[in-house]
C-alpha cells in the first residue's frame, strides 16, 4: 500500500515537471526564429544596398542616397497598413504568411537584377526598384504583426513571466539577425568573386533571400523536428497547428482616425452653434464612447511630442548610407590580423555596441544622470538627440579629415599649367614669364601676377631636336591667359606633324567632389582616341574599370592601387587616394606609349578607425532615444491605445527618412561635410523645440500591468 502511494506519488511529481516544463508554448520558437531570419535578410540588404546602387546600377551617390532612404521610408510606413490588415481583415496569421510571400518575391527579385547583366541599366534598376518595393511592403507589414503574435501564444496572467522571457528572446533574435548579417554580407560582396565583377552581389542578396525562404518554406530541421516531432516542416506556417490564432477584431488605428475625423467634421459643422465642448474631440461623442474619446485624447497629448522625433531617425538612419559612403574613403587595414574591414561592415559596431551599451547604461549611466537631475524620459530622449548631433559634428570632422584642403590661389594672382605631352623636352619662351625647360611628359606650375581680371600675352614652344622623328616643324608661337583667382591649364600636344596647344576649358575649374572620391582626367594626343584604358586593382584578376580615351574628360574612380593597360599594354602602376584631383598625360612614341600620372590635389587616406568615435556617440544617442521613446510612448499610451502610438512611432522613422531624401535632392553644399553640420544644427534646434513642447506635458501614471516588449523600434540599425 505504501509503496503503490509512493508510485503514485512518484508519477505525480514527474507529472507536475514535465507540465511545467511543457509550459513554455512550444510555437513560439517558430516565431522566433521566423523573427530572426527576417531581420537577418533585411539588414544584410541594407548594409550592401548603398554600394549596390552606385557601384553596379551607376546612381551618383545623392541618388543612392535618396533610394535607400525612400526603401527605408516605405518599410516604416507600411506597418500602418499591415496593422490595419491584421486587426481588422485576415489576422496576425495570415497577415504574417501573405506579406512574408511577398517580401521573399522581392528578395528573390533584388537577386535577379543583379544577376541581369545582359539587360540594359535602365531595365536592370527598374528590376532592383521594384525589389525594393516588394521587401518594404513585406518587412513593414508584418512589422506590427510579428511580436505582438507571439504575446498571443501566452494565456495571462498566468504565464506572464514566460512572456517576459519570450521578449527577451525575440529582441535577442533581432540582434543576433543583424549583428551576424551586417558582418557576413560584406564578406560575401567583396570576399567572393563572381560572374567577371571584382564583388559578387547576387550572394550577397542571394543569402539572405534564402534566409527568408527558409522561414517560410518546406525544409528538414532536426532541431524543430524534436520539438514538435514533425519531420517535414514549416518554420512559419508548419506552427499554424500550435500557434493560437485570434481572429480579427476592429482595429484601434481605424477607430481613431474614425473618431478624429467624426469629430472635425462635426465640430466645423456646429462653428455657429452657442453649444462649446471642452475639448474639440468630445464632438464625436454622439457615435462613440467616453473612454474612446478619452483614450484617444491621452494618445494625442503623446503623438504631440512624437512631432520633433522624425529628425533623429534623419541622422540615425545614414549610418547605412552617407556613413557607409565615407567608410568607402577610408583605410579598413587590419595588419596584426591580415584582414581588411569592408566599408559596410562597419555597421556591425551599432548592434555590437548596443548589446554591451544596455547593461552600461543601466546600472552606471542612468544612476549619474539622476543625480544631476536627468532622470525622467523626456530629459534623456532630448540628451539623446542632442549626442546625435555631437554625433554628426564628429563625421563633419573625419569628412574634413579625409577631403583635405584644396590649392587656394591668392588674390591678385593667377596660376598658369602647362603639360608636356611630349616624351622630349620643351623650351619655353615669353617676354612676360622666365625662360623655362619643360621635362618629357611633365607639368609647368606658374604663379602670376596679371595686370587685369584676364591677361593674354604670346608665348613660343621650342621642342627639342630628339622629337624630330614624330613633327615636321620643332617650333610653336601660340598666346595664353592668366585669370586673376584662378588657373588655367594647356596641354602641349601633336596636330598630326605639328605642335599644338590646347586650352583646358576656360578656366581650370577641376574642384574635389562633394563625395571625396578621386578624379581622374585624360590628356592625350588625338591617334590614341579609338584606345581603352583598364584599371586592374592589384588584387584581383578581374577588371574593375574601363575607360573609353577621351581628351579632357574627367571620370570618377574608386579608391585604390591599381595597373593600368591601355588596350592589352601595360602603362604603370596608378594609385588613387580619396579627395584626389589627377591626371594621366598619354602620348605614343615611335615603339611605345608613354605616360604621366600627376597629382594636383589630394586628400588623406585615414584609417577606417576614425569612424569609431562617432558611432560610439550615435548608439549612446540610440539607446537614451529610441529605448526611452519606446518606453515613454508604452507607459503615457492607455492599454487600447498602445498599437496605435507603436504605430506612430515607427512613422517618425518613415518621416526621418524623407527629411533625408529632400535634404539630398536638394543639394545644397559641394562638400558633404557642410551637411553633416547642417544636420548636426537642425538637430540642435529640433530638441530646442521639443524642450519647449515638453514643459507643458503632464506625466500619467497609469498602473498598467502589462510588460514593455523590445520590438523592432528599439533596434532600428
Amino acid at each position: 500500500m505504501a509503496f503503490n502511494l509512493l508510485l503514485k506519488r512518484f508519477a505525480f511529481i514527474l507529472k507536475t515537471n514535465f507540465r511545467r516544463r511543457s509550459a513554455y508554448p512550444k510555437s513560439v520558437w517558430f516565431i522566433i526564429c521566423t523573427e530572426f531570419c527576417e531581420r537577418f535578410s533585411y539588414y544584410g540588404l541594407r548594409t550592401v544596398l548603398v554600394l549596390y546602387l552606385t557601384s553596379i546600377l551607376q546612381y551618383d551617390e545623392d541618388e543612392s542616397t535618396i533610394i535607400y532612404h525612400m526603401a527605408v521610408f516605405m518599410a516604416y510606413f507600411s506597418p500602418l497598413f499591415g496593422a490595419i490588415l491584421s486587426d481588422s481583415f485576415l489576422g496576425k496569421f495570415k497577415t504574417i504568411v501573405y506579406l512574408s510571400l511577398i517580401y521573399a518575391v522581392g528578395n528573390l527579385v533584388i537577386t535577379g537584377s543583379s544577376l541581369a547583366a545582359s539587360f540594359s541599366l535602365n531595365n536592370q534598376r527598374y528590376l532592383a526598384l521594384l525589389g525594393l518595393v516588394l521587401i518594404a511592403i513585406g518587412t513593414g507589414g508584418i512589422k506590427p504583426c510579428v511580436s505582438s503574435f507571439g504575446g498571443d501564444q501566452f494565456d495571462l496572467p498566468a504565464q506572464e513571466v514566460y512572456l517576459q522571457k519570450f521578449f527577451s528572446i525575440f529582441y535577442f533574435s533581432i540582434n543576433a539577425g543583424s549583428l551576424i548579417s551586417t558582418s557576413v554580407t560584406p564578406e560575401l560582396r567583396k570576399g567572393v568573386q563572381c560572374f567577371g565583377q571584382t564583388s559578387c552581389f547576387p550572394l550577397a542578396f542571394g543569402v539572405p533571400a534564402v534566409l527568408m525562404l527558409v522561414a517560410i518554406c518546406k525544409v528538414y530541421i532536426p532541431l524543430i523536428k524534436q520539438i514538435i516531432n514533425d519531420e517535414r516542416c514549416i518554420i512559419f506556417i508548419s506552427g499554424k497547428r500550435l500557434y493560437k490564432i485570434k481572429k480579427p477584431e476592429s482595429n484601434v488605428i481605424v477607430t481613431s482616425f474614425s473618431c478624429i475625423y467624426h469629430a472635425i467634421k462635426r465640430r466645423l459643422s456646429h462653428v455657429s452653434s452657442n453649444t462649446k465642448k471642452v475639448h474639440w474631440l468630445n464632438y464625436a461623442d454622439d457615435k462613440f464612447s467616453e473612454k474612446e474619446i478619452s483614450d484617444i485624447r491621452s494618445a494625442l497629448d503623446v503623438i504631440y511630442l512624437f512631432i520633433p522625433f522624425p529628425f533623429f531617425w534623419a541622422l540615425f538612419d545614414q549610418q547605412g548610407s552617407r556613413w557607409t559612403l565615407q567608410a568607402t574613403l577610408m583605410n579598413g587595414r587590419i595588419d596584426f590580423l591580415n584582414w581588411t574591414m569592408k566599408p559596410d561592415q562597419m555597421q556591425v559596431m551599432n548592434p555590437l555596441l548596443v548589446l554591451l551599451f544596455i547593461p552600461f547604461f543601466e546600472t552606471a549611466v542612468y544612476p549619474i544622470l539622476a543625480k544631476i537631475g536627468i532622470k525622467k524620459p523626456l530629459q534623456k530622449i532630448a540628451l539623446g538627440g542632442f549626442l546625435a548631433a555631437l554625433a554628426f559634428v564628429l563625421s563633419a570632422v573625419v569628412q574634413t579629415k579625409i577631403i583635405g584642403e584644396s590649392i587656394q590661389i591668392p588674390a591678385g594672382e593667377g596660376q598658369l599649367r602647362i603639360y608636356n605631352g611630349f616624351d622630349c623636352n620643351i623650351t619655353i619662351n615669353s617676354t612676360n614669364l622666365p625662360v623655362h625647360k619643360l621635362n618629357s611628359l611633365e607639368t609647368l606650375e606658374l604663379i602670376y601676377k596679371p595686370a587685369s581680371n584676364e591677361n593674354s600675352f604670346p608665348i613660343v614652344f621650342i621642342a627639342d631636336p630628339s622629337c624630330s622623328p614624330n613633327l615636321s616643324t620643332l617650333n610653336l608661337t601660340s598666346s595664353v591667359s592668366i585669370v586673376e583667382g584662378k588657373a588655367t591649364s594647356y596641354f602641349l600636344t601633336r596636330a598630326k606633324d605639328k605642335l599644338e596647344l590646347k586650352r583646358i576649358g576656360h578656366v581650370d575649374d577641376l574642384a574635389k567632389l562633394k563625395n571625396g572620391n578621386p578624379i581622374l582626367r585624360i590628356l592625350n594626343s588625338d591617334d590614341l582616341s579609338n584606345k581603352t584604358l583598364i584599371l586592374k586593382e592589384k588584387e584581383s584578376k578581374n577588371t574593375a574599370i574601363k575607360i573609353n580615351i577621351k581628351s579632357l574628360i574627367t571620370n570618377t574612380v574608386p579608391i585604390g592601387k591599381y595597373k593600368a593597360f591601355l588596350d592589352n599594354e601595360f602603362l604603370s602602376d596608378l594609385n588613387f587616394l580619396p579627395a584626389s584631383v589627377n591626371t594621366l598625360v598619354l602620348q605614343r612614341s615611335s615603339e611605345h606609349i608613354d605616360s604621366n600620372f600627376i597629382v594636383l590635389e589630394k586628400g588623406n587616406f585615414i584609417h577606417i578607425a576614425w569612424q569609431l568615435p562617432q558611432i560610439i556617440v550615435m548608439t549612446a544617442a540610440e539607446i537614451m532615444f529610441s529605448i526611452t521613446t519606446l518606453e515613454f510612448a508604452f507607459t503615457q499610451a492607455p492599454t487600447s491605445m498602445k498599437s496605435l502610438l507603436a504605430a506612430v512611432n515607427l512613422l517618425t522613422v518613415a518621416f526621418g527618412n524623407l527629411i533625408v531624401v529632400i535634404v539630398s535632392e536638394v543639394r545644397f553644399f559641394e562638400n558633404q561635410a557642410y551637411e553633416y553640420l547642417l544636420f548636426a544644427g537642425l538637430m540642435v534646434l529640433d530638441m530646442i523645440i521639443f524642450i519647449l513642447m515638453s514643459f507643458t506635458y503632464k506625466y500619467k501614471n497609469l498602473n498598467d500591468p502589462v510588460s514593455i516588449p523590445h520590438n523592432e523600434q528599439n533596434k532600428q540599425n
